[in-house]
């Protein structure tokens, strides 16, 4: 009897255990889907199929959000920064590790429209990057959003702040095209802007994009930077959508 006893509490301490060593190693949640809008299905990383997403679904570095036609969904990180995803988009959750005293995301819009309302970021070395078909944005506090086109290029639109936009290869605080190691992205020596598509090596310009102002990259590295009507650009449902939305969040 004792000896069963005996086994039987040691059972519960392995059990515990376990569960103790699968919590911490465990990589925690990220965001959450706070709005989902219609048909918005979420493949989680290391899965095969796709499953439909939930209200207040935790997403975790991975994680790949798909909206279906006539679909939305409003995804709400740690730290309280909102993207939204159109219709018929793809994003992705690459990286992302959020904490008092670090931030650093890094995430992709392989396809569709994504609005963005970044929380302002409190450290030199912390990164919020997204990744489009043909360029890289890196954003410090700043509401834009991103087109990314089948035909591979990439549409960035400012509305408030600035973002600072790059080639596919371009990897902000490494150091690399002119950036300070460690600290946020700068300008670097590019081609002078002149009307039309600017044609330059991929792996030569940093476009600052201030609000109010637009860039266009092509796949093949041209880009055309200019600003924009933002009465006319406020036309677009989608446009009116999010700003409905960020009133919310203020």
């Amino acid at each position: 009897m004792k000896f069963r006893i005996v086994s039987f509490v040691t059972g519960l301490l392995l059990i515990s255990i376990a569960v103790s060593a699968y919590n911490f190693w465990q990589v925690p949640a990220v965001a959450k889907i706070t709005f989902p809008l219609g048909s918005v299905m979420v493949l989680p990383k290391g899965e095969k199929k796709m499953q439909k997403a939930g209200f207040n679904q935790d997403l975790f570095p991975g994680d790949k959000v798909r909206t279906e036609k006539q679909a939305r969904c409003e995804i709400k990180y740690n730290d309280g920064s909102i993207v939204r995803i159109d219709q018929q988009s793809i994003y992705t959750i690459e990286k992302a590790d959020i904490k008092k005293d670090k931030k650093e995301v890094e995430s992709s819009l392989s396809l569709g429209r994504l609005w963005a309302n970044i929380k302002k970021l409190a450290s030199s070395s912390d990164n919020w990057l997204l990744r489009g078909p043909s360029a890289v944005v890196a954003v410090r506090g700043t509401v834009y959003r991103m087109d990314a086109m089948e035909d591979k290029s990439s549409k960035v639109l400012v509305y408030e702040g600035t973002v600072n936009v790059g080639p596919p290869s371009w990897a902000p605080g490494s150091g690399a095209q002119g950036q300070n190691q460690g600290g946020p992205p700068r300008q670097v020596q590019g081609p002078t802007q002149v009307k039309g598509p600017s044609q330059v090596t991929l792996e030569q310009w940093v476009e600052i994009v201030k609000a109010q102002q637009q860039i266009v990259v092509q796949p093949d590295g041209s880009f055309q930077k200019s600003d924009f009507d933002l009465v006319a650009d406020a036309q677009s449902s989608w446009v009116k959508w999010n700003m409905e939305r960020d009133k919310l969040i203020k």
